[in-house]
């Protein structure tokens, strides 16, 4: 059976961690959480503040109702195009990683950002000197991450931002083969803007099984030894034609049943994390994966 957890802020904002495992455990117990702290906990201490102490108290918190850190959430701008706001994010990085024993987790996760302050379009964000820039962010991550015999983790989205691509995604991978370098797998966020294409170049509402199969092959034959974690939530095609890619799993078109599949096969055995998830059909969402 798979690890299956949740990202916690989808369960609401709550006034401790305390509050937030009960919640979880009454859902699953033990559980996994992907945990951005201040943005499920908006009462916590800011992360200049944090200190050993600190987050091995809300780990404890936490562990009262068996619910640990299954991925520690710092997704900065790694391509901010402001330097010192670029370097001011990556040092919020670099905190998470120093302190991935205090939170009983060594995988700290990104995504890899767009060449505009909130991440958004912008077509200069795939020219090569911004992929040059993130590949100096990756450097100092990394870095840092083998300082702490921590995990740095990037998340591939295919718009908009750098790291777009499977081609993108195995750029970084062949240049940085640390294995304190590793992925965060969102089969939803890699799927092009104009959705899984079929065997012709053409595109479905619904995209055929062999389309599908094809798009989840070529994801884990390209990084599947690299994955240490998944996201799993669900698309559809919007009027435009456009992937609307925020739905909970198993409520849009993409055939999680393959991808599971798929995973069996492999022996690919990360956590996966819902996104998305509506907590008042969560139970049921758990029963139909299982069932995968």
């Amino acid at each position: 059976m798979f690890n299956i957890g949740f990202r916690a802020h989808d369960f609401g904002s709550f006034n401790s961690a305390s509050e937030l495992a009960k919640v979880v455990s009454e859902v699953k117990s033990p559980a996994v959480i992907q945990l951005a702290l201040n943005k499920v906990i908006p009462t916590a201490k800011k992360w200049p503040e944090w200190d050993e102490e600190y987050i091995s108290s809300i780990r404890d918190d936490l562990a009262k109702e068996d619910v640990s850190v299954a991925v520690i959430g710092c997704y900065i701008n790694p391509v901010h195009p402001d330097e010192d706001e670029r370097k001011k994010q990556l040092t919020r990085f670099k905190r998470s990683l120093e302190l991935n024993k205090a939170f009983g987790c060594r995988i700290v996760g990104t995504e890899t950002g767009s060449w505009t302050p909130k991440i958004t379009y912008s077509p200069e964000t795939y020219e090569e000197h911004v992929f040059e820039a993130l590949l100096s962010s990756i450097d100092y991550m990394l870095n840092e991450a083998i300082k702490n015999d921590a995990i740095c983790a990037i998340e591939p989205v295919a718009f908009p931002h750098t790291m777009c691509t499977v081609e993108r995604t195995l750029r970084v991978l062949n240049k940085f083969q640390d294995e304190h370098l590793k992925l965060i797998f969102d089969p939803i966020n890699l799927v092009p803007r104009l959705g899984i294409p079929e065997l012709d170049g053409s595109y479905r509402a619904i995209p055929s099984e062999e389309a599908q199969a094809k798009y989840i092959n070529t994801c884990l034959d390209a990084f599947a030894p690299r994955i240490c974690a998944l996201h799993c939530k669900d698309y559809v095609l919007s009027e435009d034609g456009h992937k609307k890619g925020d739905l909970p799993v198993t409520t849009g078109i993409f055939r999680w049943d393959l991808f599971f599949k798929e995973l069996r096969k492999r022996n690919i055995n990360a956590p996966i994390l819902l996104e998305n998830h509506n907590p008042k059909t969560l139970k049921e969402t758990l029963a139909t994966l299982n069932k995968f």
